[in-house]
């Protein structure tokens, strides 16, 4: 049967065109709405603006198709061969794409609202812009996709493999991507507020400046991923793995960190892998002073972040140490070059010292008027007397 015969049949009111062969065929925005063509070989055929609305395209072999702008609503092209095709700007709204092999599809633009595409091959897919919005992904292949600004609220990626996939810009709000791998993925300034990320591989993934808020990343592995001034307030970290994760300028107000797997964190561009007694502390010379307040049986806090203003604005500093000593509050700093010189703040031994006292004076606008700041290498010799010396200073004021 040919093209013309196929067509005369269907306006006569045939539907049932199993094994057709349409291979090459040139038939711009032809209308087969409903009809069966299981196992059809439709390759390399010419099909834009055509309308395959609620047809049977099952196990059809597609490859190489132009679709672009075609009416897909509803249709089923589960086991279908589509690699190589041509879907821009179509709409597939709640179509069956389960199993589908895509690879290196042009879906760019699509309306893919509600598709199932679970266990589909989409390697190398052009998904750029596309409305995926409900749709089932879950362990769909996805690598080196592009889906960059694409539509991905409540999407289902579970089980999914997005490594190096484009998400740069993606909308993922309400996203499911429970036990998925996005190694080396770009997000890049994605929506993924209130996502699911529980046990999501994330290794060397680029999320800066990523919108996590109320995001899950339970047991999800962050090792040496970029998240620069990335938003995670609220979001639930307990026991995510943030070895050698850059978190500089990262809003982490609110995150629950229970039991984080962070040695090795770089904050505010440097590093924090020395822990003691379940602080973790920037320097080994941190935690002589550290070890020395607790000789001394003073309550303390060390790292402790706070609020402050900053030239009548609000911010954030943290400080080495916070002490309580006879109902006096006071601070103690320990100066550190490696901290100033990594974050940018000075270059050179009189930045520091200007650095450091414009950050004692920040504090002290607040009527904290004990900040003492003592030298690295006397609090690594001396670390009882800095501390004795710091003490006396306290009770006298």
């Amino acid at each position: 049967m040919d093209a013309n015969e196929l067509l005369a049949n269907y306006a006569a009111g045939e539907r049932a065109f199993r094994f057709a062969n349409l291979s090459g065929v040139n038939l711009h925005d032809i209308k087969l709405s409903g009809a069966n063509l299981y196992f059809a070989n439709l390759s390399d055929a010419k099909l834009s603006g055509a309308n395959f609305s609620f047809a049977n395209l099952s196990r059809a072999n597609l490859s190489g198709v132009e679709l672009s702008g075609a009416y897909l609503i509803d249709a089923n092209f589960s086991d279908a061969n589509l690699s190589g095709a041509y879907l821009i700007d179509a709409k597939l709204s709640f179509a069956n794409l389960g199993h589908a092999d895509l690879r290196e599809a042009n879906l760019s633009g699509a309306k893919l609202n509600g598709v199932k595409l679970t266990y589909a091959n989409l390697k190398g897919a052009n998904l750029s812009n596309v409305n995926l919005t409900g749709a089932n992904l879950s362990n769909a292949n996805l690598i080196n996709a592009n889906l960059c600004n694409a539509d991905l609220i409540s999407v289902n990626l579970s089980n999914a493999n997005l490594n190096g996939a484009n998400l740069s810009n993606a909308n993922l709000d309400d996203a499911n991507l429970k036990d998925s791998s996005l190694i080396s993925a770009n997000l890049s300034s994605a929506n993924l507020k209130d996502a699911s990320l529980i046990q999501t591989n994330l290794q060397k993934a680029k999320l800066h400046q990523a919108k996590l808020s109320r995001s899950n990343l339970a047991y999800a592995k962050l090792n040496q991923a970029d998240l620069l001034k990335a938003d995670l307030r609220d979001a639930n970290l307990a026991r995510t793995d943030l070895t050698d994760a850059i978190l500089n300028q990262t809003n982490l107000e609110g995150t629950i960190l229970s039991l984080t797997i962070n040695s090795h964190i770089s904050n505010e561009g440097i590093k924090a892998p020395y822990q003691w007694k379940t602080f973790y502390f920037r320097s080994k010379t941190e935690i002589k002073i550290a070890q020395a307040l607790d000789r001394a049986g003073v309550l303390f806090y060390p790292n402790c972040k706070a609020r402050v203003t900053l030239d009548k604005s609000r911010g954030s500093k943290e400080t080495n140490f916070l002490v309580f000593h006879q109902g006096k509050w006071g601070i103690l700093e320990v100066d550190s070059e490696q901290r100033y010189r990594a974050s940018g703040t000075a270059t050179d031994s009189e930045d520091l010292s200007e650095a450091t006292l414009g950050k004692l004076d920040q504090l002290k606008v607040h009527g904290l008027s004990i900040v003492e700041h003592y030298d690295s290498a006397r609090c690594w010799n001396q670390p009882d007397k800095v501390v004795e010396e710091f003490l006396n200073i306290l009770s006298q004021t």
